[in-house]
């Protein structure tokens, strides 16, 4: 479409009224298009004392749904605009502000030095804090460029400078000798006011359930037991991962749910268990004054074992191997009566920290997104599971224990004893293998020591 310059009002941005033209056809198109241009993008036509910080909380609500993404980010932001109003004597952000260096520095400095809440001070943050701040922010300046593509491209690259790399810290785990006493452990405190010992238990379950994490545990519910298996919606990721229930797991759930756990012991006796010739061989062999072999429940087993290691006047490496593979059996056998048992009970929340009420209409079969409320009710559960914790490693001299520690443990051990990759990504639900081999490389070196004495162990030196 071409139309004279003499026909075109600059003022107006219009096509004047002339008989040389069409042009109310012509303004009709042009005002058609520029219509359908500021509803896709209605900030576009605006000047640059417009706030980035606005676009950023705006964009934040409109894009976003995941609420604890939006209050990590709000934090951000928040700071940003803290930075502007007590550092800079700015109301706003003007988005031309951006590119300029001394800007950026400025609040590097400013947020570095800036305490949280409840923080001791003069304690700086840390460098990759810091670091996911500013990245943050980096973001959100490139999800404007790309809305505003008509406007001059704000730079960045100078934003990361300056911030020192950060040092690698190992995450926090419990060694064996650790995870034996907190097995062992018994609270100081016996009143009922005190929860320690069902947080013990609460963290062993997270512990032999494949390390799952806080957030899901404390959203577990009775429908998530199917098929033998712990079936979860994934709260982080929305992906569904299929974990087994093992024996140890229904053992740590058996003190929250002791009548399930006996029955599904002794619906799994001794004389109701299909074995193998050379099992039942090995076991009528042995004579039980207190428990018939046939009555035998997995405790009773569990003790006949102990037995036999401790008997000196006998050989019994053949009936403890036989014997191994028949508790095997057995603890198979209950987990799965305990996982149908838990299973069959009313849809409802597993453990208390949270209401049930508030979270009774969740679908726990399908991808689900929590309320800002139902957000903040997870936090506190949270917060109360980990000072539960806090005592516990008070009380074992232990540094510290969270909820994540058991995740970190569960996924060390693994690797430990040789799974695979592949193997430890899959139990932790991780989304993609690249994010379980950045998480064991920050285990300590140690792992790796078993393969170096492998390979030290083919020179005669």
């Amino acid at each position: 479409m071409k139309i004279p310059i003499k026909c075109w009002d600059e003022d107006q941005q219009r096509v004047r009224k002339t008989e040389e033209v069409d042009f109310e056809r012509i303004n009709y198109v042009i005002n058609k298009y520029k219509s359908e241009f500021l509803e896709k993008n209605e900030r576009a036509v605006k000047n640059n004392k417009e706030c980035f910080l606005e676009f950023s909380y705006d964009h934040l609500e409109k894009e976003y749904s995941n609420e604890e993404t939006k209050t990590k980010y709000r934090t951000v932001f928040n700071s940003l605009r803290e930075y502007c109003e007590k550092e800079l004597g700015l109301q706003g952000l003007p988005i031309h502000t951006l590119s300029k260096v001394d800007f950026i520095v400025g609040y590097k400095k400013w947020a570095q030095n800036t305490q949280y809440k409840r923080q001791r001070e003069g304690k700086k943050k840390r460098a990759k804090t810091l670091f996911n701040y500013v990245s943050v922010i980096q973001s959100f300046v490139h999800k404007y460029n790309a809305l505003h593509p008509e406007k001059e491209e704000i730079k960045t690259v100078h934003y990361m400078l300056g911030i020192k790399d950060f040092d690698q810290v190992e995450p926090k785990l419990l060694q064996p000798k650790e995870i034996n006493n907190l097995i062992n452990f018994n609270p100081i405190n016996t009143s009922r006011s005190d929860k320690s010992l069902a947080a013990k238990y609460h963290f062993l379950f997270q512990f032999f359930t494949s390390g799952l994490r806080v957030s899901d545990i404390l959203l577990l519910n009775f429908k998530n037991f199917r098929d033998g298996r712990i079936k979860v919606i994934m709260k982080k990721t929305g992906k569904l991962n299929s974990l087994p229930l093992t024996f140890k797991g229904c053992k740590a759930l058996g003190y929250f749910y002791p009548a399930e756990y006996e029955q599904a012991v002794n619906n799994n006796l001794l004389g109701g268990i299909d074995l193998t010739q050379n099992e039942l061989e090995s076991l009528v062999m042995i004579k039980s004054a207190r428990v018939p072999l046939e009555s035998m429940n997995i405790h009773d087993l569990h003790e006949l074992l102990q037995f036999l290691k401790e008997d000196r006047k006998n050989d019994n490496q053949r009936r403890i191997t036989h014997l191994k593979a028949v508790i095997e059996k057995v603890e198979n056998l209950i987990a799965d009566c305990m996982c149908e048992i838990m299973g069959s009970k009313p849809a409802g929340l597993v453990f208390d920290y949270l209401d049930n009420e508030e979270f009774k209409d969740l679908n726990v079969r399908e991808k689900y997104t929590l309320t800002k409320y139902q957000n903040y009710l997870l936090h506190k559960g949270r917060a109360t599971y980990n000072s539960r914790l806090k005592r516990i490693a008070r009380d074992l001299g232990i540094d510290k224990i969270t909820s994540h520690v058991s995740r970190h443990s569960f996924a060390y051990y693994m690797l430990d004893t040789g799974s695979t990759v592949e193997e430890i990504s899959y139990a932790l639900g991780h989304s993609s293998i690249d994010i379980t081999q950045h998480y064991i490389r920050q285990f300590p070196s140690k792992y790796s020591d078993k393969a170096i004495r492998r390979f030290e162990s083919h020179f005669d030196f």
